[in-house]
């Protein structure tokens, strides 16, 4: 990389990055999440390890809560999905790479 390309690359990453979402104990957390899925379960217990609370709500045989997490979630029908304090936050790579960085 040339330097324009690095103080570009500098600037667009100050000027586009997102507010960064912390996870703690008074976190507010919701998992969008489905019957007998592991990935789902993974997540829950991630968290549960970690002593953090979390509110669930089920996609399976729901309209209501698919259309409420593919709305926040930017169209993803995947589960887990999850959100902190009221932001979108990602799945369940999302969440283990979150907590392999701390």
């Amino acid at each position: 990389m040339n330097f324009l390309q690095i103080t570009l690359f500098l600037l667009s990453s100050f000027l586009f990055a997102e507010d960064k979402i912390e996870i703690t104990k008074d976190s507010n957390i919701l998992i969008y999440s489905s019957y007998f899925w592991a990935p789902c379960d993974e997540a829950k217990s991630l968290l549960k390890s970690r002593g953090i609370d979390f509110k669930e709500k089920k996609v399976t045989f729901s309209r209501k809560n698919t259309e409420a997490m593919t709305e926040i979630s930017g169209g993803k029908y995947g589960v887990p999905q999850l959100v902190i304090d009221g932001k979108y936050f990602g799945g369940l790579k999302d969440l283990k790479d979150y907590f392999a960085n701390k």
